[in-house]
């Protein structure tokens, strides 16, 4: 049973989450980067992460999360005043804890009953602390004595006092002292007070919960609390605190109090919880009306798609309005109405352009938002498989719809893991090449004629060819013949092929055949594509040519009999038309050259089971459209070749279903249905065909590679 506050209310549970997680994943970035260089404003950054998590979550009640978080803060403090430095084992502990506060703020969201071994954190730091300093503590830190602390008794805490006491409260005075050399006192302190605010109303202690989050702690905890609980169930409850050395509540009689105000150092207020009344700088929902003062709003991911449906719409119909204007002031020449309307028309035109343009930017997000969760993910993947490496990542500001991004981050989970274990070279493998102890692996992304282009290269060892062709070979994927007809280029495909990997033992991160195949099939269902090369003993480059946007297709337009078709311009490399005489039939498929090369060709009705119209069975002259994925290219034989148009994607819908080659459909201005094909199964359809470089007919290879 999660405890958390009972007046907490939907939307300020949302606004936490979100919040929350903006600074785990600043979390997640920033402590990374501290084995890399630490510097004094990453400290300050990371500090104020977990601080700001420890005060919100402590400020809804959630006494799990904001423990970690300020046994995190504490080990920060620690850091950024010197008295420990970075190392393994201290960025070791600050990611594990980081891992616990994900756990715990998933709870949140979705309980599932499961609890964090908040004292294996906390052991864990201790001992990454004690390693470094001893078990000495840091006595700078030490600003109060041990034993119990003088309280102050101001008349604003006696009147607090009485209140409780006719209210037939009992008030309890609670005193407190750590084991001699725990080094997270202010840990122990902070749940110690936690406790308190959840079994009564604390009147006063000493020290407060300000210094408590300062560190400005001694050895010792006094305060006094107003509660209708008897006092074995307050000791019971507060003895579950690790590391308190001794305990003890009694009654407080205000007649026979001798105490006065102590002289207790001023620090700046934190966000913490005194029965439920938070000292803050803005509650949960307070910041999001600052967020809608300022210049950012939150703004729900099912209203922008609603909204980009509805421009969708509005983009339709302004191609609509376009052929009708053309119409009329060809059917009504001169009319002063029509001029008119030609005029609005242009102006609704341009409005609904700019609308969709402007509307195209909300949607975009920087690709940063995905390449930040991989540091910590290689770090990870390095230390298991110890190889050390220096991770790279370029061109994070470049910008890309969310709808894309949502998209590629299995693909590139993939691609990373492989560049590691597969692509680069144990240490004393790098060391006999002549290269670095330490692997470099590079993550970049860079926006190219409308596209964006997202490469991963290692300068490993590189891929084997030959090595390639002999294990497809002994899996029986491929038959000898087969294999040693292909080019290296070629050879190099066959990684992308199910079943594919030349790991000689399989692990828990690959060796099972998985992977590649999952990346190009991910990629190419949004219409981009992946490109592979690679050099022996130099290094992998696999690169994904991607579209900014998924709610919009550059296309060029087809007819195949009464249907129309539109083709991504992002694989179309020309339009030919070929006479029936340069056709030729190899293995018993259509091929046709041009320049250089071999092509099949696949006709569009007979991959997608449509039926031409009575007369029409490909007599004469044949029109193609010439696609391309990668080095692989396919003739897409059609009846009818029209215009360019920039379309709206919609979804077939699940009545609909997979339709053979189709991958989404659009309405035109006028009315008419036209299916998206799906370029990547048309040259599937083909049977795989592979047709290489200055090949004679007779020699092409054509047929499928097993």
């Amino acid at each position: 049973m999660l405890n958390i506050a009972e007046d907490l209310s939907p939307d300020d549970m949302k606004v936490f989450l979100e919040e929350a997680e903006e600074q785990l994943q600043l979390l997640d970035e920033e402590v990374v980067k501290l084995e890399k260089e630490s510097t004094e404003d990453g400290l300050a950054t990371i500090f104020r992460a977990a601080h700001t998590l420890k005060g919100s979550s402590a400020m809804i009640g959630y006494r799990a999360m904001s423990e970690v978080a300020h046994a995190m803060e504490s080990m920060l403090d620690k850091l950024r005043n010197g008295v420990i430095v970075v190392t393994g084992e201290v960025v070791d502990s600050l990611l594990h804890s980081l891992d616990a506060l994900r756990v715990l703020n998933e709870e949140l969201a979705e309980p599932r009953g499961i609890e964090v071994d908040f004292e294996s954190l906390v052991k864990e730091m201790d001992s990454a602390v004690a390693n470094q300093t001893g078990d000495e503590g840091d006595a700078a830190e030490i600003v109060q004595s041990s034993g119990p602390q003088l309280l102050e008794l101001s008349d604003d805490v006696m009147i607090e006092v009485n209140a409780q006491l006719e209210s037939n409260r009992i008030v309890y005075r609670v005193d407190a002292s750590l084991e001699e050399g725990s080094a997270f006192g202010a840990v122990r302190f902070f749940q110690l007070h936690t406790e308190l605010g959840e079994l009564g109303k604390i009147l006063t202690s000493n020290p407060t919960q300000e210094q408590i989050a300062a560190e400005q702690i001694g050895n010792g905890y006094s305060a006094l609390l107003g509660t209708d609980l008897p006092a074995d169930d307050i000791q019971t409850r507060l003895s579950e605190v690790q590391e308190i050395a001794s305990l003890t509540v009694v009654s407080f009689d205000p007649a026979t109090a001798q105490e006065t105000a102590a002289e207790l150092p001023q620090v700046a207020p934190a966000v913490l919880v005194d029965d439920k009344q938070p000292i803050k700088e803005a509650t949960a929902a307070e910041s999001q009306h600052k967020a809608a003062g300022g210049q950012t709003v939150r703004i729900d991911v099912e209203r922008l798609d609603h909204l980009m449906n509805l421009i969708g719409e509005l983009v339709i119909d302004r191609t609509r309005i376009q052929q009708i204007e053309r119409s009329l002031l060809i059917k009504y020449q001169g009319d002063e109405l029509i001029g008119s309307l030609g005029t609005t028309s242009s102006h609704i035109v341009k409005v609904v352009d700019d609308l969709q343009e402007d509307f195209m930017k909300v949607r975009m997000l920087p690709i940063s938002t995905v390449f930040n969760a991989f540091p910590r993910m290689m770090r990870d993947l390095s230390r298991k498989l110890e190889k050390p490496i220096d991770f790279q990542i370029e061109g994070g500001e470049t910008e890309i719809d969310r709808t894309v991004i949502e998209r590629i981050r299995d693909p590139l989970v993939h691609m990373l893991r492989n560049a590691l274990d597969h692509g680069l070279e144990d240490p004393d493998g790098r060391i006999a090449a002549g290269k670095p102890e330490t692997g470099v692996v590079q993550l970049s992304a860079t926006h190219e004629q409308g596209h964006i282009v997202i490469k991963v290269q290692d300068d490993g060892g590189g891929i084997d060819p030959q090595k390639l062709r002999e294990s497809f070979v002994g899996k029986g994927l491929i038959s000898e013949e087969a294999a040693n007809r292909l080019s290296d280029t070629e050879a190099l495909e066959l990684i992308f092929m199910a079943g594919a990997s030349t790991k000689e033992e399989a692990t828990e991160l690959s060796g099972r055949g998985v992977g590649m195949d999952i990346v190009k099939r991910n990629i190419e269902a949004i219409n981009g594509f992946v490109d592979l090369q690679s050099e022996l003993g130099k290094g992998t480059t696999l690169s994904l040519r991607l579209p900014l946007t998924l709610a919009t297709v550059q296309s060029i337009l087809v007819r195949v009999s009464d249907v129309l078709c539109a083709i991504p311009v992002v694989y179309v490399l020309e339009a030919v038309k070929l006479q029936p005489e340069s056709i030729s039939t190899v293995q018993g498929r259509d091929v046709f050259r041009l320049r250089d090369r071999v092509i099949p060709l696949v006709d569009l009705a007979e991959a997608t089971n449509l039926e031409r119209r009575s007369g029409e069975q490909m007599e004469g002259a044949r029109h193609v459209v010439v696609v391309q994925i990668g080095e692989r290219l396919t003739g897409v034989v059609v009846d009818a070749l029209l215009e360019p148009q920039e379309i709206v994607v919609k979804s077939l819908g699940k009545y609909v279903g997979d339709m053979k080659g189709v991958t989404g459909a659009s309405i035109l201005g006028d009315g008419r249905v036209v299916l998206i094909l799906d370029v990547g199964g048309l040259i599937s359809s083909a049977g795989g065909y592979r047709v290489p470089r200055n090949s004679d007919q007779g020699d092409a290879v054509i047929g499928k590679a097993a």
